[in-house]
């Protein structure tokens, strides 16, 4: 994908041109265990694959659009040249889950937080501002999405800037790192991907073998740290949306308050946490400040796949049950209000008595307060 500048006015051209034959061309230049590479650190397999999207960047033919799709994807095919993605149609398009999409590195077609898996090989090198374009990557990632570059470390192959139109020759692996943390993203490592760019320029006076990094990392579920945020401050905004004239209910409350402050968007806050408000749907069940307190402490640490380890929410539950044992007297809704949701007369007992005021919205301050002290600890 090259962005069609003063700077590499031919690059447009040059893609145009080679089309036809990329195909044949990407042989020579890198092999399929690039692609593989990048896959295995997104984390992408055939198993997780359904129900997925991604989004491939300068993704020329469908080299690692094809591999995408091959594990179950649905695919944004983004690159600037038509007819590299008039190419890549005619193979893949009959899939039903691929939309090819004509744009720039630094303003990319796709809305904010809307795949899950960003891949990039062999673009960064194409466009006029790399670290604009990792932070496009991070924008339309949904929060816990993972992004992997595949690109050539730094040379001195000039041909490649001549002939091929590179944009930059190679990257420092230190620049696309403090370019991954600008961006947000977590954990960001750069790595030889163990596997070599090779080019030759078309004299044959002059060849080039290249490594190649692979740079990943992840989207924060969280934007804000958990030992930045304000424990009152989320407690106190439990509280207030308890307390409205409309207002969230108790474990709507709680999840939404801490959701807030650990900056986390989504819509499935705080709808998936409806049910288990007024003691579990009026059920005379578990406290719903305490269900949206578990809830919360799953939204920070809860797992991404079945491979991952249970310890750190588990714990953390653990933690907050402890807690809410010591403070309050019991874990259940009807024995902490004495009133049954479940009828009128325990519904208008409720208002009567003020126990809402008494009761539950000191509870519901209390525990969001927790919940971020028990995550600012992990």
């Amino acid at each position: 994908m090259a962005d069609d500048t003063s700077s590499c006015c031919g690059s447009k051209g040059y893609f145009a041109q080679v089309a036809g034959e990329w195909d044949q061309l990407r042989k020579g230049f890198f092999s399929e265990a690039v692609r593989e590479s990048a896959l295995t650190l997104a984390g992408i397999t055939p198993e997780n694959g359904p129900g997925r999207t991604a989004a491939d960047l300068g993704a020329g033919t469908g080299f690692v659009t094809e591999a995408l799709l091959a594990a179950g994807l649905t695919v944004f095919a983004v690159d600037q040249s038509p007819d590299m993605l008039a190419r890549l149609d005619a193979k893949f398009a009959h899939t039903g889950r691929l939309t090819s999409l004509i744009g720039s590195a630094e303003r990319l077609p796709l809305p904010t937080a809307s795949v899950d898996h960003v891949l990039s090989n062999m673009f960064l090198h194409h466009v006029d501002n790399p670290a604009q374009a990792i932070a496009e990557m991070a924008r339309i990632l949904r929060p816990g999405g993972t992004v992997v570059i595949t690109d050539l470390d730094s040379h001195s192959h000039q041909f490649l800037l001549t002939e091929h139109h590179d944009r930059w020759p190679g990257f420092d692996r230190a620049d696309v790192s403090g370019w991954l943390a600008d961006a947000g993203f977590a954990e960001a490592r750069v790595d030889c991907a163990g596997q070599r760019c090779c080019a030759e320029s078309c004299d044959s006076s002059a060849s080039a073998s290249i490594s190649i990094f692979a740079a990943h990392g992840g989207k924060p579920v969280c934007a804000v740290a958990p030992d930045a945020a304000d424990p009152q401050a989320v407690g106190a905004r439990a509280r207030a949306l308890f307390a409205e004239a409309r207002p969230l209910l108790c474990a709507e409350s709680v999840f939404q308050a801490v959701a807030e402050g650990l900056g986390v968007t989504s819509p499935l806050v705080p709808r998936v946490a409806s049910g288990f408000c007024s003691g579990l749907a009026r059920t005379c069940g578990t406290c719903g400040a305490l269900n949206g307190g578990i809830m919360a402490l799953g939204l920070a640490l809860g797992r991404e796949t079945g491979a991952d380890s249970l310890d750190p929410v588990y714990g953390a539950v653990q933690d907050y049950l402890a807690w809410f044992a010591e403070h309050a007297p019991s874990t259940n809704c009807r024995e902490l209000t004495g009133c049954d949701f479940g009828t009128a007369e325990g519904q208008r007992d409720f208002r009567e008595r003020e126990v809402k005021r008494d009761v539950c919205l000191p509870l519901v301050e209390a525990a969001a307060a927790q919940v971020v002290r028990i995550l600012a600890e992990q």
